[in-house]
């Protein structure tokens, strides 16, 4: 004889299904497969609440509805109703005719009845049908043990299921978020198929993307992941009957993803952003970046206001964390690590320490002046976030020396000695163009990686942006000291004379982040970054195809994802830019399409689209833009997001 296993999941979907329409026909089929003696009942799709007959309507659900459990490799192997009348049974002549339709592609077909008057009580409340033999007959199952019960054929999976759902539905209220057939019909975001509660996206390690539907996603009061799991597995319901506190839910067009992170950006060159990019480095520094840096410290007023808008653009663009190079005055720094703390970005903020110029009016006058400043900047960061809670402070200093030509060894070696007495976190400048190269050999007499490392400032804890004249040897060492690379394939375009060598790096294991370099780059959208990254590599591995050689130099969109999320957060030394329990929840919304064939933004859809697949992901990340973006949180606090026609 043949048994039959009800899910939990199952059984809360059927329960949600009735208690959202207490006083309406409900219908639906059950999804499963024959394991042995047992059917295994693990899904419902709810179908109408509007039924009087086998309509057309009907028929197109069961079509989808079959199509949906054969691509999850199930079957429809049976049927659910509950009546206008609590007290009726009694399966009705249309439910009889679907679940004889069912039967003849799945012989062991069962059909549920509710009963209305005991939905509630804790008792499952199913009355079980059976086909009569060679009939198409369907009668109530009448058995020595009534179903449910010890002896019976019929047998729930979680014996607690039923009190779980009246406290899901009394307490938390998730019959209301649940969706059929005919609420599909008046809205079409609405996930009929899946009911699902959430969809995550993440890249865990390089290479490796995952995408994680009908999951929830629990966040204590100081902002950490505290559980992720799928919504149809009895600890998730567990937890959603503890909690007391409102549920978001993710729309089925929508995903949460890590926010960014842009491992090098400078700060008061977002003032002339898009602009100068015609010219050599050096020159570009003296006549631009220089000049805008020294303005930023002569007004205050006019740094507040650029560093605010600063913060506001990179929480628009989804960018979480970011390293930012700052300027050589202590008070404009702790202007704008105070614009970030208080806009909710992570920030990594370096003043400056350059103690030789080309500009007399911006330079430091001494080593020992530059090194009592970075240790007041230091003192002062911290003491800005002092007063918050440990986990709401988002600001730390950063040492940066701005690059070996702009430092004495004076300076650098009291720079390094600051780090390790802080213990903070080093960037700046290595190996970036070939003019800077040959001059710190002509000056140093050693290439410029020799000199941080003679200064302790090639570190763990050191992030350098560019690295593009790097050998492989160099790399090593990189690697090896564990030190990071900021990869910035836009501006390096610019002003380096060759690309950075990501592929050799990632597989010496050096860890790689991405940056936009405002403003040595134009765009401060991360997402522009990935594509350039990506963009570069396939040059560069057509070049290796030319030459013969047979190992690929090329990344594709997931690994750019990668390096933007959870890549970017190591190389930082965070713990953010992956779902999981007890990492901060730094996260954004994206939404890919409204109705399942209305693209939002640039994305059009010509067919229908049903959840979050590769496709249109990488659909997504291709052409995309700030017009997907829907919430972004940072320690699992909502920013305000100013979306693009809020703008306009």
């Amino acid at each position: 004889m043949v048994s039959y296993s009800l899910s939990e999941n199952a059984y809360l979907k059927i329960f949600f299904h009735a208690a959202k329409h207490p006083h309406l026909p409900v219908n639906g089929v059950l999804l499963g497969r024959r394991a042995s003696d047992v059917v295994v009942i693990e899904d419902v799709i709810p179908l109408l609440h509007h039924w009087t007959s086998l309509s057309p309507m009907m028929e197109i659900g069961l079509d989808l509805a079959k199509g949906y459990a054969e691509a999850q490799e199930m079957a429809l192997v049976g049927y659910y109703q509950a009546s206008e009348r609590l007290d009726d049974t009694a399966l009705a002549p249309v439910g009889e005719r679907v679940a004889q339709k069912i039967r003849d592609q799945f012989n062991d077909a069962v059909a549920f009845v509710i009963d209305g008057d005991k939905l509630g009580t804790g008792d499952p409340a199913l009355l079980p049908y059976l086909p009569q033999p060679s009939t198409s007959f369907w009668r109530p199952c009448i058995a020595q043990s009534p179903a449910f019960t010890t002896g019976s054929i019929f047998l729930l999976d979680k014996a607690d299921s039923p009190m779980r759902a009246i406290s899901l539905v009394r307490d938390h209220h998730l019959h209301e978020k649940f969706g059929d057939f005919d609420d599909h019909l008046e809205d079409v975001t609405i996930d009929w198929l899946r009911n699902s509660a959430c969809t995550l996206v993440h890249c865990p390690s390089l290479g490796h993307l995952k995408v994680l539907e009908d999951h929830i996603l629990l966040v204590d009061h100081q902002g950490f992941i505290s559980y992720v799991g799928p919504a149809g597995t009895g600890a998730s319901k567990e937890f959603l009957a503890r909690i007391d506190i409102p549920i978001t839910t993710i729309p089925s067009g929508s995903f949460l993803l890590p926010t960014f992170c842009d491992l090098h950006l400078h700060a008061p060159q977002f003032l002339f952003q898009g602009t100068g990019l015609h010219l050599p480095l050096m020159q570009w520094l003296d006549e631009y970046a220089f000049k805008s840096e020294e303005s930023l410290d002569n007004r205050p007023e006019l740094a507040k206001a650029v560093y605010v808008r600063l913060a506001e653009r990179l929480r628009d663009a989804g960018t979480g964390a970011v390293l930012l190079f700052g300027t050589i005055n202590t008070t404009a720094n702790l202007i704008l690590a105070e614009a970030m703390q208080t806009i909710g970005i992570r920030a990594l903020v370096g003043k400056l320490s350059m103690d030789i110029s080309s500009r007399p009016s911006y330079v430091e006058s001494s080593a020992l002046s530059s090194i009592h400043s970075a240790e007041e900047f230091i003192d002062g960061c911290r003491d800005l976030v002092s007063s918050y809670e440990p986990h709401r402070r988002l600001v730390e200093p950063v040492i940066t020396p701005r690059f070996v030509p702009t430092c004495s060894d004076e300076l650098l070696k009291g720079l390094g000695k600051l780090a390790r007495d802080k213990g903070v976190r080093i960037q700046s400048h290595l190996a970036e163009a070939h003019e800077a190269v040959q001059w710190v050999l002509s000056e140093r007499h050693k290439d410029d990686i020799d000199v941080f490392d003679n200064f302790d400032l090639l570190t763990e804890k050191t992030v350098q942006a560019h690295c593009t004249f790097l050998d492989t040897d160099m790399l090593s060492r990189m690697a090896g000291s564990c030190s990071a690379v900021a990869h910035c394939p836009l501006s390096n375009s610019y002003f380096s004379e060759k690309p950075f060598p990501l592929r050799e790096a990632l597989d010496l294991g050096v860890p790689v982040g991405l940056g936009t370099d405002i403003a040595g780059g134009y765009s401060i959208d991360i997402m522009n970054s990935m594509r350039q990254a990506v963009a570069v590599s396939r040059i560069r591995d057509g070049t290796r195809k030319l030459s013969g050689d047979e190992r690929s130099l090329a990344i594709d969109w997931k690994d750019a994802l990668y390096l933007a999320t959870r890549g970017g957060a190591t190389a930082l030394g965070l713990s953010c830019g992956v779902f999981q329990a007890g990492a901060p929840f730094d996260a954004q919304c994206i939404e890919l399409y409204k109705e399942s064939d209305k693209g939002v933004g640039a994305l059009d859809f010509f067919e229908p689209q049903s959840g979050i697949t590769l496709g249109v992901l990488e659909k997504w990340w291709c052409i995309g833009d700030e017009r997907n973006r829907r919430g972004i949180w940072i320690q699992g606090q909502r920013l305000d997001v100013t979306t693009a026609s809020e703008r306009a």
